[in-house]
């Protein structure tokens, strides 16, 4: 029988990936489980398997080419009784072929079916963020499926809480000589759309604090010499949010636009910033309140060479509660401008690398490790004043490391 393939979602709602590389050809025989193609999201490189033991008939995108989930990729000619007995693949209340439940989830061909309204449940929860009525959207995805893409229409077409309307027009750029033009996709089109997403919708205030590191950077060539491992100093920083967070939650909160609620969330979840080749990531160390620095800091460093390799899970790049972002680790920065916080949180802290500066201690100009940081918040949540002692906290704590004892 002839089977046709769709592109399943891969998790977190993902409605378009871009196709990178068939690793079959049409007329090969394959084997169930066997590596179909990789694609890209948004967020990562996921290897897809082949959904079924038989003959590839036609494979129907190209490499390099962006596909909705839903669409068909590849059709087989299979005898596999797993798929004779399913539902056939066009009828769009019924899941799609799923691979190795290990990375990929089971999805429906044309998104989740509310009524008339077709979307995704991330692109739900967008629509909430944005204040917008899905009913009022006529969706351009397979089937009627409303994109997110859609959804910023609308709002381009909507006016302001404020009455005032926002259009904006695109800038022509006239091509010139010798320019190289790349399409924003994948990755860096899902950072462009979060950066934008957080500076129109977050009011955001930044304060800068400088600590003495010198305990800090004592305390760390200790605990390396007796745990007999690497522990960062982004770590050892995420462990010292901890019991600021517990004592000031709203650094760990988020507000929810749509019922206008302020959520304080159970679990201390802390997305660490990476640069890869790609762009931006932020994996997540889930329950960092519950896990010992040695555990935070063996987590960061494997997560992190993931995440450079693009062969993180989705499920680590989601549910963060706050951000750190150690800029420090990427050459000599001794300074650091505004971060922009990762909406829907409402709070980024940003550190320097620690450096010898100068400092007068007992009268005299002595040179002293420093560590710079700086911190962005929902300014709707976080006055100024919360923001301060927030870090001073965490800054009492770097300059005595002991007093996590009396936490």
């Amino acid at each position: 029988m002839s089977y046709e393939f769709r592109l399943p979602d891969v998790g977190e709602g993902i409605t378009e990936s871009e196709l990178l590389q068939w690793h079959v050809k049409e007329g090969d025989a394959v084997k169930e489980d066997d590596l179909l193609c990789e694609i890209e999201t948004d967020k990562a490189v996921v290897e897809i398997p082949v959904p079924c033991t038989g003959t590839l008939t036609r494979l129907h995108a190209a490499n390099g080419t962006t596909v909705n989930v839903g669409t068909v990729i590849a059709s087989f000619d299979t005898e596999s009784p797993a798929i004779k007995n399913a539902e056939p693949a066009s009828n769009p209340a019924q899941p799609v072929a799923a691979a190795t439940p290990s990375t990929i989830s089971t999805s429906t061909a044309s998104g989740t079916v509310n009524g008339a309204v077709r979307a995704a449940p991330s692109t739900r929860r967008y629509a909430r963020e944005q204040n917008v009525d899905l009913n009022n959207i006529q969706g351009s995805g397979p089937k009627g499926r409303i994109l997110r893409s859609d959804i910023d229409q609308q709002n381009q077409r909507s006016s302001t809480d404020s009455g005032v309307r926002v259009d904006v027009t695109p800038v022509v750029h006239t091509p010139i000589q010798g320019e190289k033009r790349t399409p924003i996709k994948g990755l860096r089109k899902a950072i462009a759309e979060t950066m934008v997403r957080s500076v129109t919708t977050i009011p955001h205030a930044t304060s800068a604090f400088s600590c003495n590191a010198e305990r800090f950077v004592a305390l760390r060539q200790l605990l390396q010499q007796q745990l007999n491992c690497r522990i960062s100093f982004t770590a050892m920083v995420m462990k010292t949010m901890v019991p600021a967070i517990r004592r000031y939650p709203f650094f760990n909160a988020s507000i929810d636009d749509a019922t206008n609620e302020i959520i304080e969330h159970g679990q201390i979840n802390i997305g660490f910033a990476t640069h890869t080749e790609a762009g931006l990531m932020v994996p997540v160390i889930k329950q960092a309140d519950q896990k010992s620095l040695a555990q935070i800091s063996t987590e960061i460093d494997q997560l992190a060479e993931q995440a450079r390799n693009r062969k993180i899970n989705l499920a680590d790049l989601k549910g963060g509660t706050i951000t750190l972002s150690n800029v420090g680790s990427h050459g000599k920065h001794d300074r650091v401008g505004r971060p922009i916080v990762n909406h829907p949180e409402v709070a980024i802290i940003a550190m320097t690398r620690i450096k010898p500066m100068p400092a007068v201690v007992n009268g005299e100009v002595v040179a002293q490790q420093t560590l710079d940081m700086v911190t962005s918040y929902d300014h709707r949540l976080i006055d100024g004043v919360y923001g301060a002692l927030f870090m001073e906290h965490m800054i009492e704590i770097i300059e005595e490391p002991g007093l996590l004892l009396a936490e």
